[in-house]
């Protein structure tokens, strides 16, 4: 029974096609569930269903196939180029260790073994496929309606006294015991899965090798997020924070950019000193820009906290960048309203703050600055400020949004 509950590892490997053998690879990332723990359907998709429409089609056709509720099931899908099909699979949750549920909350994606050859194992004569895996070996049959399997059976893979997995030709002699009348007269292709997922320029490729030639399969990172077994508001939220990292990332990398214009410039300033000045003023040029880097780190771990803001202080910070200068730092940044940012700054002048209220208010994005409790210090001074954008400021649609859903 151990070996039924057993799940094997992915890799998720960075490719280097110049030289194979010094791809980096990372583990720990995705996790495989073996084959014989899922019931499996093929289910043609009505014409009048649409995109949207075909994550509750899905769950609802899962209900009805399923003598437990969804609450009680690890379930997943892949959908056909056509759309007109769909290979449905789920699993009991009591069938999969709790130690193994509990571990796939750390990982990017929970997929079965046989998930290359759901989506891809037909060939051109549509003949039957074995697919050994690490812990599992599969069985699907094809037929002319979709590329999609219409067959599907699985079975644990034979241990020895070890507890060792026999070879693959071992293997697949038992599976085809198994199968007995089914696999009669028919000639079954073999793959055998080598439970890797390769990154390269953005594609990510399951593979597998048959009679010593690699089969590779391409897949989006869609496919994967409705493929992914994980409780679907897991799913929600490992989408969203997937999305959070990467527009936090495009705004520390915007800011980096500004920031090193801002060197530039003043290396080109510096360049025109001589060099004895130059050597003299080092540590005390350094201290404001230090203090900028520090602003922007705080700024941006800041903004990691906003809630339900829809993303929108991210770009009223960005449009408040460009009117920074060396003489003016935000040490803490709050929403004020569904419009508004409350800054907390310090200047070294009231007129360095003046001037930095003034080049605001020339913003066409900005309706109106107001400076609030200035107070002098031995640097400058502090302040406050206010600053309201205007209605329709920030319409633009987000770029990079993933739309997937999973059932």
């Amino acid at each position: 029974m151990v070996s039924v509950l057993r799940e094997s590892l992915i890799s998720v490997v960075t490719e280097n096609p110049q030289n194979p053998e010094k791809s980096r690879t990372l583990t720990l990332q995705v996790i495989a569930a073996p084959s014989q723990l899922f019931f499996c359907r093929r289910i043609e998709i009505p014409e009048d269903v649409t995109e949207d429409e075909r994550e509750g089609f899905v769950q609802l056709q899962l209900e009805s196939m399923s003598p437990f509720p969804l609450e009680h099931l690890q379930f997943g899908y892949v959908v056909d180029e056509s759309g007109r099909f769909a290979f449905l699979y789920s699993g009991y949750r009591r069938s999969f260790e709790s130690g193994s549920i509990a571990e796939w909350e750390k990982q990017e994606t929970v997929i079965p073994e046989f998930s290359i050859g759901a989506i891809a194992g037909k060939n051109d004569d549509g003949r039957p496929l074995l697919l050994v895996s690490e812990n599992s070996v599969a069985y699907f049959e094809y037929d002319g309606q979709s590329e999609l399997p219409c067959y599907f059976e699985a079975f644990p893979r034979e241990r020895d006294e070890n507890d060792q997995v026999m070879d693959l030709n071992a293997s697949v002699d038992t599976a085809k015991a198994r199968l007995g009348d089914r696999i009669k007269g028919k000639t079954i292709r073999v793959w055998n899965t080598n439970a890797v997922i390769y990154i390269g320029k953005q594609r990510l490729r399951l593979q597998a090798e048959e009679n010593g030639s690699q089969i590779t399969v391409i897949v989006s990172r869609e496919t994967l997020w409705t493929m992914d077994l994980r409780d679907p508001n897991r799913i929600e939220h490992a989408k969203l924070e997937e999305r959070r990292n990467r527009l936090i990332w495009k705004v520390a990398l915007g800011m980096a950019a500004v920031f090193m214009l801002l060197i530039l410039g003043e290396f080109a300033w510096i360049g025109s000193q001589a060099y004895v000045n130059l050597r003299k003023g080092w540590n005390e040029e350094r201290t404001p820009a230090v203090a900028l880097i520090e602003s922007h780190q705080s700024t941006v771990f800041e903004l990691e906290e906003f809630q339900d803001s829809d993303l929108k202080p991210f770009d009223m910070l960005i449009a408040v960048q460009p009117f920074m200068s060396d003489a003016v730092t935000f040490t803490k940044v709050e929403t004020n309203g569904s419009s508004g940012l409350k800054a907390f700054g310090e200047a070294t002048s009231q007129g360095q703050a003046n001037s930095f209220k003034a080049r605001l208010e020339r913003s066409e994005k900005i309706d109106s600055v107001e400076l609030r409790d200035p107070k002098g210090n031995a640097g400058g001074i502090t302040f406050t400020a206010l600053i309201n954008f205007k209605t329709g400021a920030f319409n633009e649609a987000i770029e990079g949004e993933e739309v997937a859903n999973n059932g």
